[in-house]
């Protein structure tokens, strides 16, 4: 088994709606180019994120802002984020870059 580093990117204000992301291997590799769906404007916000061998999921307050599926979410030209993301990992480590780190098991 392997752990896995990717990145959510956040806006600064907490409170704000629009956060982006990027999954390496899966989608370009910049920020406000992909963004997070219906995330809840509410200042304290509750994460879930969950990886199987075929999603990327993460929930905000209840509210599912995120349902990526690795094999036909992917940019077309991304050819690796399918195979490795589709394997078995301990962990994955998320990154909040509004100075919020979490890790799942």
């Amino acid at each position: 088994k392997q752990w896995y580093q990717r990145r959510v990117r956040g806006c600064e204000n907490t409170t704000s709606s629009r956060w982006s992301y990027y999954i390496g291997g899966c989608t370009v590799d910049d920020y406000n180019v992909q963004f997070l769906n219906n995330v809840p404007p509410d200042k304290v916000k509750h994460w879930i994120i969950n990886k199987t061998s075929t999603h990327l999921n993460i929930v905000c307050n209840k509210v599912t802002v995120l349902n990526f599926n690795f094999a036909t979410d992917s940019d077309p030209d991304k050819t690796d984020g399918k195979h490795n993301w589709s394997r078995e990992a301990e962990s994955v480590l998320i990154y909040f870059d509004v100075k919020l780190l979490l890790i799942m098991q």
